[in-house]
């Protein structure tokens, strides 16, 4: 019985604090902290220009590396 009112206490503050925190507009967290981001790849979201050509970059990049690549690559591509 008491552990049971100890953990209701508990849930009650950490909903107190979580609702006052909102309220006031004091988050700790923002949800762009949290993007989705994958290894070598950088972020999955693409809300900005620059995200989305990393991935022509990084092909441009892996098509040079070839060793019969022509040296205007880039120029035949687009």
């Amino acid at each position: 019985m008491v552990l049971s009112l100890l953990v209701l206490a508990l849930v009650l503050v950490v909903v107190a604090v979580s609702v006052r925190a909102h309220r006031n507009g004091r988050r700790p967290f923002r949800l762009s902290q949290f993007r989705p981001s994958a290894p070598f790849t950088g972020l999955l979201t693409r809300d900005d220009v620059s995200h989305a050509d990393r991935d022509v970059q990084r092909l441009f990049a892996d098509l040079r590396a070839q060793q019969d690549a022509p040296a205007d690559l880039h120029k035949l591509l687009r």
